[in-house]
């Protein structure tokens, strides 16, 4: 039964189950909260190291270990899995778009109960213009490990065995079975949004515009949820 399978794709899915549990279990914010550290080195900002714990167990699990698979097991460069530029002027492009096509949608949502009783993840990002900047850069690790792991690492390694349409559809059904327990809006967003940045990923040959859009809608959301 399992005599056809390859060494590579049993590492390649199996990475992608442990992974995303360990996400799931000990990377998430949840888990942090279960710790329950009584040290505050700067007064009053614990509830950001609880999303920072957030954000960089992301990275580290999403973006620096599969990173390492790809190099060492799949014996591949981080370009193939979407680490570049690729066609930049239709990269810029979609991403200038989708910015404009999402602010409206995003903004509304800020009047909703159901969204608001969610986000803003923290109050403290809103308090001043600079914290804002430090919530964003904050904030970074975690896009990045996102996409070099879901539209990355899952999406181009799923196109390059099963075809474009697996590629993209892998990727955003698991997205989306992570946003279970957000909004209801977010988690049809999540399924809309997934085809769409699936598509753009493949036409640019890069998640670089779509990790940046990610990105800008996340920071988005915080400003109009912590200010609106």
């Amino acid at each position: 039964m399992f005599k056809n399978l390859e060494k590579k794709e049993v590492i390649f899915w199996g990475s992608i189950l442990l992974l995303s549990t360990l996400k799931i279990t000990i990377g998430d914010v949840s888990f942090y909260d279960t710790i329950d550290p009584s040290i505050d080195f700067f007064d009053g900002l614990k509830d950001w190291y609880r999303w920072a714990y957030h954000f960089f167990s992301t990275f580290i699990l999403f973006a620096v270990i599969p990173g390492v698979i790809v190099k060492t097991v799949l014996k591949k460069s981080l370009k193939e899995i979407g680490v570049t530029l690729g066609d930049w002027k239709f990269g810029l492009s979609a991403f200038l778009i989708l910015c404009v096509v999402s602010a409206y949608p995003v903004y509304n949502s800020s009047f909703d109960q159901e969204h608001l009783q969610f986000y803003p993840l923290t109050t403290l990002a809103t308090k001043t213009p600079l914290l804002f900047l430090l919530w964003s850069l904050t904030y970074l690790p975690h896009y990045i490990g996102w996409e070099l792991f879901f539209r990355g690492y899952i999406g181009f390694e799923s196109k390059s065995r099963y075809g474009i349409v697996a590629g993209i559809a892998i990727p955003t059904l698991l997205t989306t079975l992570m946003h279970i327990g957000k909004p209801s809006g977010e988690l049809w967003g999540a399924l809309v949004l997934g085809i769409i940045m699936g598509a753009i990923t493949f036409r640019s040959r890069s998640i670089l515009w779509i990790l940046i859009f990610h990105w800008y809608l996340g920071l988005l959301n915080s400003y109009f949820c912590g200010t609106v």
